[in-house]
């Protein structure tokens, strides 16, 4: 295939990740422009040596930005209650004084949001640091911290 091809394809693959923003297409579309480059080179004039090559080089470009480059997200939904046991937030709403409890909020959700019901054996005030020593049902135990 000629070079121009590969490298007008490869700048449309880029060119959509701003439609489809998942950053994965960018890849194919990175290695479609270095193959388009790379066809410029005698012998690499084979429409099966440049697909195999295109493949390998957005394999490999898709590897190393999940392995070495992407951010890691920072929630901690669906993990175990050992993962979130220490976790602190803030505590932004009170119960009563016959309700031993309020509303906790985390800077990063934890079990996919980042406000909890929350009981507690120590009286809290709003705006003091708690911290998660267990969960009961579908409440959080914290201690002042």
């Amino acid at each position: 295939m000629k070079p121009w091809i590969w490298i007008a394809g490869g700048i449309a693959l880029t060119a959509l990740e701003l439609i489809v923003p998942s950053f994965t297409i960018i890849w194919f579309g990175l290695a479609a422009v270095v193959v388009g480059l790379l066809s410029f080179i005698p012998g690499l004039d084979s429409l099966a040596v440049q697909l195999g090559l295109w493949a390998a080089l957005s394999g490999a470009f898709t590897y190393f930005w999940f392995k070495y480059f992407r951010q890691q997200t920072k929630t901690l939904s669906g993990q175990s209650k050992e993962a979130i046991i220490g976790k602190s937030g803030i505590v932004v709403k009170v119960g009563n004084s016959t309700f031993p409890g309020g509303v906790i909020r985390f800077p990063i959700a934890v079990l996919g949001s980042d406000e909890w019901f929350f009981l507690s054996n120590e009286p809290l005030n709003v705006g003091d640091r708690g911290v998660i020593v267990d969960i009961a049902g579908d409440r959080l135990v914290i201690k002042k911290g």
